[in-house]
């Protein structure tokens, strides 16, 4: 099974790599060095949390590792409300698209959205996805200091 893992991991992170230096190739530009490099740190977290995994104490030891390295996989997902905070800012509104609405805790994240900005005018949902992104942050960066990483 652990070499089952590391096969499909060795794929997956040679697809993603070739994807990345032919963007890089292609068009050099900071977003495709970016991507490049999230491949490359994603690669690495997922191998060490596979290698963690298969550790003689299993998931639930004593010097368990997985925390660490999920922790580690979640923490650049906290970027993903600051970016939307920086296109909020850019365009100076909050935009909904069309299809914006997906289910029902995505509708209520929208509705609030929208009312925090007839509310503070574009600075509410500006304040709101940065307090997203920073709360995530910190959250998983506490988690991170209480796991083992030996």
């Amino acid at each position: 099974m652990k070499k089952l893992f590391f096969v499909t991991w060795g794929v997956f992170s040679l697809l993603l790599a070739g994807a990345a230096i032919h963007s890089v190739w292609l068009t050099p530009s900071l977003a495709s060095g970016v991507f490049l490099l999230l491949v490359g740190y994603y690669a690495f977290c997922f191998f060490e949390l596979i290698r963690a995994a298969f550790q003689p104490w299993g998931l639930l030891g004593p010097r368990r590792r997985c925390g660490y390295w999920v922790c580690l996989i979640l923490l650049p997902l906290a970027l993903v409300p600051l970016k939307s905070a920086y296109q909020v800012w850019e365009r100076g509104a909050y935009v909904i698209g069309p299809d914006a609405s997906v289910g029902l805790g995505d509708s209520f994240i929208l509705k609030l959205l929208v009312w925090l900005q007839e509310l503070l005018g574009y600075i509410g949902p500006l304040m709101a996805l940065l307090a997203i992104g920073l709360g995530v942050a910190l959250v998983l960066l506490r988690l991170l200091r209480s796991q083992v990483a030996r």
